[in-house]
Order: structure tokens, then sequence, then C-alpha cells
């Protein structure tokens, strides 16, 4: 099944206020993007059904609202792509898998609010998340916790680092204690620290662990 670790990486890079303190609000209006828009990015799964995490990367992008995609390159080719009420998902020469967002409604309700999100309406995101934000212009971090109770029982947490004008990691905490770490544009193809652990990757989100 598609996760929502692959929609929610698609936040891609905004230009943000510098000083988080304005509060949510400034923030989310400096997520808007200017069409079309894309990144690189390296993705980092700590599941543990698996012993070891599982690392991902490729492009996302943005098309509007209501229209995502997301490239994997590396260790496998791999298109997802959202658009129309529809969920496409390419796996090499394999027939597409196709799924309507109405077959998943927390996944539809999600895909909802990260259109305001990028479209930098924080009173509609505001109704499907609660929103908080903290740090300044060397490390700002906004807090984005589901208030769906559908969503709630696959996301715990989403949270979005990044530091002056860029967001740098996307954040999403699985509500059954496993997590997804994207670091998007200058990050993207940042040496992975040893060990990998989730501390090691929240330093270098917060710029503590120098890239």
């Amino acid at each position: 099944m598609l996760r929502l670790p692959t929609l929610l990486a698609c936040l891609l890079t905004p230009c943000l206020s510098a000083a988080a303190e304005a509060g949510p609000a400034a923030l989310v209006a400096g997520l808007k993007r200017e069409l079309p828009a894309r990144t690189p990015y390296t993705e980092v799964r700590f599941a543990q059904m698996f012993d070891r995490p599982l690392v991902a990367r490729g492009e996302l992008e943005y098309l509007g609202a209501g229209r995502l995609g997301k490239r994997v390159d590396v260790p496998y080719a791999e298109t997802t792509t959202i658009a129309d009420g529809q969920v496409k998902v390419q796996r090499g020469t394999r027939a597409p898998r196709e799924i309507a967002l109405g077959q998943i409604p927390e996944l539809e309700g999600f895909l909802r609010g990260f259109s305001a999100l990028l479209g930098g309406d924080a009173d509609t995101l505001a109704r499907d998340f609660e929103l908080t934000t903290r740090g300044d212009g060397a490390h700002w971090q906004l807090s984005l916790a589901p208030k769906d109770t559908r969503l709630r029982r696959r996301v715990k947490s989403i949270v979005v680092d990044g530091a002056q004008a860029a967001a740098r990691c996307f954040t999403i905490n699985d509500a059954d204690g496993d997590s997804s770490v994207m670091l998007v544009e200058s990050l993207a193809a940042t040496e992975l620290p040893k060990p990998l652990t989730p501390h090691n990757l929240d330093l270098i989100c917060r710029g503590v662990l120098a890239k």
C-alpha cells in the first residue's frame, strides 16, 4: 500500500520567513510554491520489521492541488503519481497499479491538508492539523499533529525542519513507532551519518552534525 511518507515528502523546498517565532501562519504562508516544483531527495525509512534502515533516492514533484509525484531511482525504479483522484504506482516494466483516493479516506484527507500547506493556506491546514512552531532563523521547526482519528491511527506527527529560507528535512513519525526521514534540496546528496540512526539524522536536519 502507498505510504503516507510518499506524499508528505513532496513538500519540497519553500521560501520561509527567517523568524519561526512569527508563528505557524507566517511559516505556512512561506511554503507556497511556484509550479512546477521539483526537488531531489534521499529517504531513510526506519521500520521495526527490518533489521536495518531502508534508503532510497530520487526526485519529488508538486504540480498543483491534488497532483503529486515521486520517482525512485535507487535502489530500484518506481514512479508514483497522484492526480484526478487516482493513485498510480509503476515499478520497472510491471503493469501499473491504480487505486481511487476515495477508497483511502485518511489519505484523501491528508492530501487535502497537504495541498493547503503548499498553497500557503494556514486556515485550511489548521482544520486538519494542530500546528506548532519553534526555533529561529538558524533552525526553525514546524510540527503538524493530525486531528482526524483515522489519520492519527497511521501518523503520530509530521515535522518539517529548516534553516533560514529553506526546508531541510521532513520527518514522519508513524503511530506504530516506525518513522521516515526525507532530506531534500541541499541535503539530498549529503553523506549519510554512521551509524545511520534517527538521532544522527535529526542532528543533520538541525544543522548540529555537519553534512
